[in-house]
């Protein structure tokens, strides 16, 4: 094993520097790179056994008062890697690792002692295998956490001993080291997880590191040293990090908000995300790609945790606050511009395809696995933006669902004030979201037809609201070069997309005009968005829009190549998930 540490206190004392621990239940540990010696614990076995349970203190929230501590119950730590070492007498235990094994769903474990060995270590890892997940200390070189007994003697022929990670908590601040956070971390991802094993046994989840430390907070800046800036799952790295600031934002036992980001890391690794994230809130009238990410993660949390329908985020001091409550359930409530741009509707929307059919406008009740279906499915090869309409549009596509099934989609679409969904593009919607230039939601174009006007919404406060984007699909019969050129009065972007994936990007200047060219494929569609940088202004301002072909287009086509082998990069505009 490589650079561990032991962490250990006593649990009468406040002890706040990093090296604070755990005496009585189980030992924290942190870990770096492992290196672990073959498995020989039936070398010499005479029938000496050990066993016990692993579990870790859940601290249940509340509606109104956060955290409460003294409703806390033990928990099993499930599926997850123990290793039975031998111990030395030393302080610092790095005695050969003798056997290793999954914990059960119930935290239970049991080893062969060798007959020759008398004292023993048990050791928990933070780490599952399937799924493949895993709980690092970011601001400690990314060590894995692990739980590790005291020394325990093996003399007689069953020795049982039980490990539970406590939470720390002292009655009205951590006194202990906070042991149970990174096992409540990874409990509730696996559950997550195995939702959909249950309804989809063949699905495969790529590895995720939970990045979780006492040092994180809400500041952004260096993530190594905690400036994580919000719980978030990170595209870039692949693993979701979450707030650990005593007094400030834990989100450890904020199991809701903990599956919201597990959907954004299911939408990156098995499905597809458009977000172009940013900020958001109720009431919020944002980009559609944007509200329905943040919606399906809401949903989502509600849909695993079922039948808890309310989402919840604690925070404060002593954790003792409920900053943020979200029923899924209540639907047109604190909602007051409900609709396709609205994440709030989508997420009761969402919620109401999901869960049994318990108001008289929810006829739809498909439960996790049609929901997978269509993530991994028709949503992730849609030829438009991921928003509610191409999801609606792939469930309604899915093989054997029935005409009543559709006919109370549509119902439930009604309720959330977005019309019967007719395509993945939104046509025939009605509701403009208070200004008719927010509709069509995709503006057709034909190639080498008509130049088109677009109108944006200067009095929007940021690029993820509606208004500030615009959308285009078009598509060319034969293959060829196609030039898009825009003009405005004032800054825009131009961004070409084939089922997501960036074909074509320009935003050279500030001036307003902006052009682009990319060799297109036969009769492929192709969405064309549009993106505004006024916010904060008033009134409106248009740009105009033209695609072309041609020779013309084969030149700046060739062009555009060649700057691109010369290693030229304009910046494209983000497009993770928050």
């Amino acid at each position: 094993m490589h650079g561990w540490i032991n962490l250990r206190c006593s649990s009468h004392q406040r002890d706040t520097s990093r090296g604070a621990g755990l005496l009585g239940t189980g030992l924290l540990c942190l870990f770096g790179a492992l290196s672990l010696a073959p498995s020989d614990a039936n070398a010499d076995v005479k029938g000496k056994t050990l066993s016990g349970k692993l579990t870790y203190d859940r601290v249940p929230q509340t509606l109104d008062n956060g955290l409460n501590y003294s409703a806390t119950v033990p928990k099993p730590i499930r599926n997850v890697r123990v290793a039975l070492v031998e111990d030395k007498g030393k302080e610092t235990n790095t005695g050969k690792e003798l056997a290793s094994t999954i914990s059960g769903e119930d935290g239970s474990y049991s080893f062969a002692i060798p007959d020759a060995v008398t004292r023993v270590r048990v050791r928990a890892f933070a780490q599952t295998t399937s799924p493949a997940l895993l709980v690092q200390d970011n601001a400690n070189g990314n060590a894995l956490y692990t739980l590790e007994s005291a020394a325990i003697t093996t003399t007689s022929t069953a020795t049982v001993k039980n490990l539970n990670a406590a939470s720390g908590w002292g009655g009205s601040y951590y006194s202990g080291v906070r042991a149970a956070a990174p096992f409540a971390c990874l409990d509730t991802l696996y559950t997550a997880a195995r939702a959909f094993a249950l309804v989809r046994p063949s699905v495969k989840f790529p590895l995720l590191p939970i990045n979780w430390s006492v040092d994180n907070r809400p500041e952004s800046g260096d993530e190594t040293i905690g400036q994580i800036g919000t719980s978030h799952y990170s595209s870039g790295s692949g693993g979701i990090f979450i707030l650990g600031k005593e007094d400030v934002d834990t989100d450890e036992y904020d199991d809701h908000v903990m599956v919201h980001e597990w959907g954004h890391y299911f939408e990156d690794k098995v499905g597809r995300s458009d977000s172009i994230g940013g900020t958001h809130g109720g009431g919020d009238i944002i980009d559609p790609r944007v509200a329905f990410g943040e919606g399906w993660g809401n949903a989502l949390s509600a849909m695993i945790l079922y039948p808890d329908s309310k989402y919840k985020d604690s925070g404060g001091l002593s954790q003792a606050t409920t900053t943020l409550v979200l029923d899924m359930e209540a639907n047109g409530v604190n909602d007051p511009k409900p609709g396709w741009f609205s994440e709030t509707s989508v997420m009761t929307l969402l919620y109401d395809i999901f869960d049994p059919a318990n108001e008289s406008f929810d006829g739809v009740a498909l439960g996790l696995g049609p929901i997978y279906d269509v993530m991994t499915g028709g949503q992730k090869t849609t030829s438009a933006e991921t928003t509610v309409f191409s999801f609606i549009k792939a469930l309604k596509s899915l093989p054997g669902t029935s005409a009543a099934t559709i006919a109370a989609i549509d119902t439930l679409t009604t309720k959330s004030h977005i019309s019967p969904v007719k395509d993945e593009f939104g046509t025939g919607e009605t509701n403009n979201g208070g200004n008719a230039a927010n509709l069509p939601v995709y503006r057709p174009m034909t190639v080498d037809g008509a130049s088109l006007t677009l109108t944006f919404l200067g009095s929007v406060d940021n690029i993820n609201k509606l208004g500030a984007n615009r959308y285009i699909s078009f598509s060319k019969p034969v293959a060829g070069s196609l030039q898009v050129i825009a003009s405005s009065s004032s800054d825009i972007g131009l961004t070409v997309l084939e089922k997501g994936k960036e074909v074509a990007h320009a935003d050279e200047t500030s001036s307003g005009t902006e052009q682009l060219s990319f060799d297109a494929k036969a009769n492929t569609t192709y969405v064309l968005v549009v993106q505004g940088f006024v916010t904060g202004s008033s009134g409106q301002y248009t740009a105009s829009v033209r695609i072309t072909s041609g020779i013309a287009a084969a030149k700046l086509a060739t062009a555009d190549r060649k700057i691109s082998a010369t290693q030229r990069t304009t910046p494209s505009v983000p497009r993770k998930p928050s």
